[in-house]
């Protein structure tokens, strides 16, 4: 299998429209921030947007082209975070959430909320070097912040019933998955060999929603592709990649980085059949850990029940000694001395 990794430079509500319906498998994007950073001077760039109406606004035109090109029960996974006042920024402090508005267009524009997970992205620690109002020594009285160190990421099915797959598989595995199942992830947040990019996107987040919401051989879009790190994951995961990047600089940083790979990297010979076949020998794994388990589980049972007999057993014996008239001291030396003798 012959994998595609397409890098476009360009807005992506106009490259959106060039693009098939329902051809593309699974969507994971991380959208500018709003009047936080400037990421570039077009105004087609969400960040330079002057109002939240404005900014909702843009993005739900996004969404919607997003949820013509994803196939009937693909998934659309976004990452964001609520706006964090700052004294220095906002001369107040406080929070705005995204949390409803962002749900809000997701829901009318056909998608099902399939899950949440929140993102440990930093330490608190790491997090009070950036806002000294969180040191101990600046808590206010009834009025202490909490470090704003995670995000969030919304996973959205193009569904309106919300119908599950008939076919039982992943490309997870069980040690993944004991990982995964949480709705707390702890990842770092960095693009570890990806482009150099003002706010990163984590490479492993992208890499563990690739494997859950999607196949070998799946499309794998970016409509806010950045710094190229959902593409690198897709395509270093067996999927094909498509991102769309408007800042010309992000575009041609990753571009020098996915010239410099080699033509192997888009030769695969992983399938769908085989993530199936993957998939029943992690539950074969599964199922005989769970009898080793029982096994391990019913000797532990026996030799605790042996263990109480012997300890009744002892008690009788000492019992009977007490009534032959040996003395408490001289059985705990017969005791004694058959420990040392066990040991």
């Amino acid at each position: 299998m012959r994998l595609t990794n397409t890098w476009i430079n360009g807005d992506c509500l106009k490259e959106l429209k060039k693009m098939d319906s329902e051809s593309v498998d699974l969507c994971i994007t991380s959208p500018p921030y709003h009047n936080l950073r400037v990421y570039s001077n077009d105004p087609c760039d969400l960040s330079n947007c002057e109002s939240y109406e404005e900014y909702f606004y843009l993005l739900e035109l996004v969404i919607k082209e997003c949820e013509r090109v994803l196939k009937p029960g693909g998934k659309f996974c976004i990452q964001f975070e609520d706006y964090n006042y700052t004294i220095g920024r906002d001369n107040r402090r406080g929070k705005e959430s995204l949390t409803g508005e962002i749900n809000r267009i997701f829901m009318n524009n056909g998608f099902t909320l399939w899950s949440e997970i929140c993102w440990e992205k930093y330490t608190p620690q790491r997090a009070m070097i950036s806002d000294g109002s969180l040191w101990y020594r600046n808590l206010k009285v009834r009025d202490a912040i909490i470090a704003a160190n995670f995000g969030f990421v919304y996973v959205y099915k193009k569904s309106k019933t919300g119908e599950i797959e008939k076919t039982t598989g992943s490309d997870v595995t069980l040690e993944e998955w004991a990982t995964y199942a949480s709705g707390v992830w702890k990842i770092p947040n960095s693009s570890v060999g990806g482009a150099k990019h003002m706010t990163p996107f984590a490479y492993e987040l992208c890499r563990r929603l690739i494997k859950l919401y999607s196949a070998p051989g799946d499309t794998v879009f970016d409509p806010f592709a950045g710094s190229g790190t959902v593409n690198r994951a897709a395509v270093e995961n067996g999927r094909n990649a498509i991102g769309i990047e408007l800042n010309q600089e992000f575009y041609k940083t990753a571009k020098e980085i996915f010239d410099k790979w080699d033509d192997s990297v888009y030769e695969s010979n992983d399938s769908y059949e085989n993530m199936i076949s993957r998939f029943k020998k992690q539950l074969t794994i599964g199922e005989m850990n769970k009898e080793k388990a029982k096994i391990e589980k019913e000797e532990e049972t026996k030799l605790r029940d042996k263990k109480k007999e012997l300890r009744d057993e002892i008690k009788l014996l000492e019992a009977q000694l007490a009534e032959l008239g040996m003395k408490k001291t001289e059985i705990k030396k017969i005791k004694d001395s058959i420990k040392l003798g066990e040991e």
